[in-house]
């Protein structure tokens, strides 16, 4: 009898257990708690090290120009993102096995940077100034990269005693730098490039009469010219597109009000502002939802740049349509880092508004805690720009005489419903 009753109880104590989960369901589903905000304060906390804004970023890394060397000959490739990706897919993973194995750097004169670019080789130039450290890790390199600059052209050479050299142009000051790599010749190089035929592409500096007109890296590939018109939109301006852009950022849609700048969303005391259907600002007021690098540690450039690049691909990738994110550059900003990204169309560049880019982050003390999006969607519509080649359209600038700037095809976008590719001096 006592080991019936003892049965009894126990069927009653579970039965009350699961009809307090049964109404605890039911109650989480009314719109009175789901909007009240509880349900975000038990969310359980993301394990330190695995925060979103440090995460690996999705978006692949694309250099805007890359040209092989071999045999004495050279192909040249840009303003065609179908045919980059291809060939940068085969070619990527050198670059990234030579940056994990990087040696010490030393300088090197432009005498022999330009050397350099005449040996068997690759030659990335990424228009933007990027951290090593970070193309290593976006690239499958792994954390093992000790190179602390930030270059925007790098170039995998064949050296003596079939060693291959990792030599790049400093993003700061001009300056070039070489160092040894773990990469043979003969075994990775020279097989790679194998497939690789040339197509007489040549740089500015190799020309007498276009090295007096352009900037010496200019990089002239003929017959490739990125002369796609394209639309574009505001993705903000519709509910659909600032739900995406929210739930990205981790913002609740009903945490909301409006303000004189533009609509307000709270998370806490934190503040995201969307103006005018196209740009989402954000102010940290203790700045510790968007970490970045390793808690109490100094951020380096690098980690900066990965903190901000991952926060950038997850909110604004999804809304730019055709366009492409690319870093811009890193600098330092007081005791954090000021981190600018920028549109790319089919390799050309997009000059947005008054001042060109499309993203700014700013990172202090292991957080983001600033940043400006400007959100905008292109998408490709039929039909094609006529284009001067480069070589016809230089000399039809002869303002560039002075300063021997690169030569490029660049959108301008100031807001309208269409963009056009036009030669731009950079």
């Amino acid at each position: 009898m006592r080991d019936r009753r003892r049965w009894v109880e126990w069927g009653k104590n579970i039965l009350i257990v699961l009809l307090t989960l049964s109404a605890g369901l039911l109650l989480s589903m009314t719109p009175l708690v789901r909007d009240s905000g509880l349900l975000e304060m038990l969310r359980p906390e993301p394990a330190e090290g695995n925060a979103p804004a440090g995460s690996a970023p999705a978006g692949a890394v694309l250099p805007a120009r890359l040209a092989v060397y071999r045999d004495g000959e050279r192909f040249g490739l840009q303003y065609d993102d179908a045919r980059m990706e291809e060939l940068f897919a085969a070619l990527s993973p050198l670059l990234g096995d030579g940056l994990a194995g990087a040696g010490e750097p030393g300088p090197i004169t432009e005498q022999e940077w330009r050397k350099c670019l005449r040996h068997t080789g690759i030659y990335f130039d990424f228009s933007g100034g990027v951290p090593l450290a970070s193309l290593a890790r976006w690239l499958g390199g792994g954390e093992e990269c000790a190179l602390s600059a930030c270059a925007r052209r790098v170039v995998l050479a064949a050296g003596e005693d079939d060693g291959v050299a990792l030599c790049w142009q400093d993003a700061e000051d001009g300056a070039f730098y070489t160092c040894p790599t773990a990469l043979s010749s003969r075994l990775h190089l020279e097989p790679a490039l194998g497939g690789v035929n040339a197509n007489g592409a040549y740089f500015a500096f190799e020309d007498g009469e276009l090295g007096r007109l352009l900037a010496p890296y200019t990089l002239i590939a003929g017959g490739e010219l990125g002369n796609t018109r394209y639309s574009a939109a505001m993705p903000l301006a519709n509910a659909a597109g600032v739900e995406t852009l929210l739930d990205a950022l981790s913002f609740n849609s009903q945490n909301h009000a409006p303000g004189s700048s533009g609509e307000v969303y709270l998370d806490g005391v934190d503040r995201l502002v969307v103006r005018d259907g196209r740009t989402a600002v954000y102010r940290a007021a203790q700045g510790e939802k968007y970490p970045v690098g390793s808690p109490g540690e100094p951020v380096t450039a690098a980690q900066a740049a990965d903190g901000a690049r991952a926060l950038a691909e997850r909110a604004m990738a999804p809304l730019c349509g055709d366009a492409r994110l690319y870093l811009i550059g890193v600098q330092p900003e007081g005791e954090g880092w000021r981190v600018q990204f920028g549109y790319r169309l089919n390799g050309c560049g997009v000059y947005l508004y008054e001042k060109g880019w499309a993203a700014e982050f700013v990172v202090r003390d292991g957080f983001i805690t600033e940043f400006v999006m400007h959100l905008r969607s292109y998408a490709a519509e039929e039909g094609h720009v006529l284009l001067l080649p480069i070589d016809k359209a230089a000399v039809l600038l002869p303002d560039l005489t002075k300063e021997k700037r690169e030569l490029v095809l660049q959108y301008r976008d100031g807001g309208g419903q269409t963009v056009s590719p036009g030669w731009e001096a950079v």
